[in-house]
C-alpha cells in the first residue's frame, strides 16, 4: 500500500478517519485526494499487504478463517435461540470486512429505501453507487452445471431468472449476483482507492486501537485518543472525525467518548459530553439458517454467486411483485466448508475464556484438518450442498451498550434475534420454499437428498426448534447509530451527530432499515457519499 506523504511524526490533522474499511477507505482516499487537507486513517488491524488473502479472488474463505482478521465478539444470551450466545465476528485489518466478505455487491431492493429520509431513497443513491460500481468494478460469475440447476429449480419454484441483480428489482429474482473481483483478485474498497495508488496527504496507522473521541469545553472533537504498540496516544484534528468503525464498534466509541444513552455512561463514570438516546439503539441484522442437501454428483462451484429474493410467503408463479422479505443463497460445501470448521468449530467447543487460549484453537484445527485429509470425507463433502435462508427484513430491533469503562472490555451487545413473532413466521416461510426449491426436477434428477429436517412431514415446532439452533449471523449489522430527522435519530442527513460540532458517523451504523440483501456496496455508497458532503461543506 502506498498511501503517506504526511510524516509518521506529525500529530495534528484536518480530518482524522476512523477504521480503515468498506467506508472508511473511500472516505480517507477521497478527502485527502481532493484536496480537503491533511487526512489520518486508524486502523485497529493489520496492513492489508500483512494478509494476502484479502487481495486475492479466492482468498476469502481463508481469510474468515484467519483470527488476526476478524474481531472475536460473541453475543448477549439470545431467547430466540434457546438461550445461545452467537458469534458476532467482523472484519479488522484494511478493508475490514469487505476484505474477508464473499465480495457479494447488491445494492438491494428499491422499497428498501422508501423508509430511508428524504434524500436518501433508491434514485437519489443510483448516482453514488454507479460512482463506486466504476472505481471497483462488478460483474456476476457464469454459472457452472450444477449452479444451473440450482437456477432452474429455482425457476420451477416461482422465481424468474435475472443475473446481476442491481436494478433495484429483487422481487421473486434468482441467478448469478454480481460480485466485485476481476481476474487480479478482490477488488474491495481498500483495494480500489488506497492499495493501488499513491495518495496524497494521507497518513495511515495500523494497529490502532481507537479508545475515544476527545472533546475540549465545547462537544467540538479536538483529538483521537488510541493504544498504538501498547502506547496511548493522541492526535489532535482541526476540522472533522469521520466514524467507519462499523454498526458494532462506532456507537461503543461514541459511549466511551461521553456521547449517548446518558445511563449507558454514567454507569461506567464516562464524562458526559451529549446526552443522545439513540445511540447503540435500533441494532439489527440478517439472521440465516442453512438448509443442507447431499447430492450424486459433486457441486462444482465454490463461490456464493447464486443468490435469490422474494417475498417469502409469495405462492409460486403468482404474479404479484412483493416487496422481498427474504434472501435464498445456495451454499457450496467444498468450496468453503472446511475454512468455515476452522473459525466455527472452536467457537462451539471453547466457550467462554478457554476461547482466548491459541493453543487450543490450534489443537482444534489440526484435527479438522487431518479429518479433512481422509479420502471418504472428501468425497462425501464434494457433494454437499446447502440452501441458506436469510431473514432479510427483520422486525426485531437490539441494542449495544457498555459493560466497562475500559476500551478493551466487550461491549454488551443484544441482537434481540426472533424478538417479534413476525420474524419466526418469515423465516419458517422462507424454510419453507426453501424445501420447495431442492424438491424440483432439476437438484432432484441430481439426487438431492436432505441432510437437514428429513422428508416434508415435519411439524413446525419440529423445523423451528432446529431452526433455533442452527440460526447464525450473516454479519450484516446495521441501525445503531440511524440517521434521520426525527428526534430518535442520533445522526442527521448529511451523516453528522446531532449536537456535536465536528463528529460525522459513515458506516452502516446509519442504516435506518436493513437492505434485503448484503450491506458491502451500501457501506461503500454511504463512504462515497459522506466524502461528498464535507467536500461540499468546504467548499460552500
Amino acid at each position: 500500500m502506498r498511501a503517506a506523504n504526511v510524516t509518521s511524526q506529525q500529530n495534528q490533522y484536518d480530518y482524522i478517519v476512523v477504521g480503515g474499511g468498506s467506508a472508511g477507505s473511500i472516505v480517507a482516499a477521497r478527502l485527502a485526494e481532493e484536496g480537503a487537507g491533511s487526512v489520518l486513517l486508524l486502523e485497529c488491524g493489520d496492513a492489508g499487504d500483512k494478509h494476502p488473502e484479502t487481495l486475492t479472488e479466492d482468498g476469502f474463505k481463508y481469510a474468515f478463517a484467519n483470527d488476526d482478521l476478524m474481531f472475536h465478539r460473541m453475543s448477549a444470551p439470545q431467547e430466540g435461540c434457546g438461550g445461545r450466545k452467537l458469534f458476532l465476528g467482523t472484519g479488522r485489518g484494511m478493508g475490514g470486512s469487505g476484505a474477508v466478505n464473499g465480495m457479494v455487491y447488491t445494492r438491494g431492493d428499491k422499497r428498501d429505501f422508501e423508509r430511508w429520509p428524504k434524500g436518501w431513497h433508491y434514485d437519489d443513491l443510483v448516482p453514488h453507487f454507479e460512482a463506486v460500481e466504476k472505481r471497483i468494478g462488478i460483474r456476476p460469475r457464469v454459472p457452472t452445471p450444477f449452479a444451473q440447476r440450482f437456477i432452474d429449480a429455482s425457476v420451477s419454484a416461482g422465481f424468474t431468472r435475472k443475473d446481476g441483480m442491481n436494478d433495484g428489482e429483487l422481487g421473486g429474482v434468482v441467478g448469478c449476483n454480481d460480485m466485485n473481483y476481476d481476474e487480479s483478485g478482490r477488488r474491495s474498497s481498500y483495494r480500489a482507492w488506497l492499495h493501488e495508488r499513491q495518495v496524497p496527504n494521507l497518513q495511515i496507522v495500523t494497529n490502532a486501537s481507537v479508545r475515544r473521541l476527545v472533546f475540549g469545553d465545547s462537544q467540538r472533537a479536538v483529538g483521537v485518543e488510541c493504544e498504538i504498540e501498547g502506547q496511548i496516544k493522541t492526535f489532535d484534528v482541526s476540522k472533522e472525525v469521520v466514524l467507519c468503525a462499523g454498526a458494532l464498534e462506532t456507537p461503543k466509541i461514541l459511549m466511551l467518548s461521553g456521547v449517548g444513552p446518558r445511563q449507558e455512561i454514567e454507569a461506567q463514570r464516562i464524562r458526559l459530553i451529549k446526552d443522545i438516546p439513540g445511540v447503540g439503539q435500533h441494532l439489527h441484522d440478517h439472521p440465516n439458517v442453512c438448509v443442507f442437501y447431499r447430492a450424486e454428483q459433486p457441486v462444482d462451484f465454490k463461490y456464493p454467486q447464486l443468490y435469490g429474493f422474494d417475498a417469502a410467503r409469495r405462492p409460486a408463479h403468482a404474479q404479484t411483485n412483493e416487496a422481498p422479505d427474504t434472501c435464498f443463497v445456495c451454499f457450496a460445501a467444498p468450496g468453503t466448508l472446511h475454512q468455515s470448521m476452522h473459525r466455527m468449530v472452536p467457537l462451539i467447543a471453547l466457550p467462554g475464556p478457554l476461547y482466548k487460549l491459541g493453543f487450543l484453537r490450534s489443537f482444534y484445527r489440526v484435527l479438522i484438518d487431518l479429518a479433512f485429509k481422509l479420502p471418504w470425507l472428501q468425497r462425501y463433502v464434494s457433494t454437499v450442498f446447502g440452501i441458506v435462508v436469510i431473514l432479510g427484513k427483520p422486525d426485531s430491533r437490539g441494542s449495544i451498550g457498555l459493560n466497562s469503562a475500559d476500551p478493551a472490555a466487550p461491549a454488551r451487545i443484544d441482537p434481540a434475534y426472533f424478538k417479534s413473532p413476525r420474524d419466526r413466521e418469515t423465516l419458517l416461510a422462507g424454510i419453507a420454499k426453501a424445501r420447495q426449491i431442492a424438491e424440483q426436477p432439476a437438484l432432484a434428477q441430481a439426487g438431492a437428498k436432505p441432510l437437514s429436517l428429513g422428508g416434508t412431514n415435519a411439524s413446525e415446532e419440529k423445523i423451528w426448534k432446529w431452526a433455533t439452533a442452527a440460526t447464525m449471523t450473516t454479519f450484516h449489522f446495521c441501525g445503531s447509530c440511524r440517521m434521520g430527522d426525527d428526534v430518535d435519530s442520533p445522526v442527521d442527513t448529511k451523516l453528522r451527530v446531532k449536537g456535536l460540532r465536528n463528529v460525522r458517523v459513515a458506516d452502516a451504523s446509519v442504516m435506518p432499515e436493513i437492505p434485503v440483501s448484503a450491506l458491502n456496496a451500501p457501506s461503500m455508497m454511504i463512504g462515497y457519499r459522506a466524502a461528498n458532503f464535507i467536500l461540499e461543506g468546504k467548499s460552500s
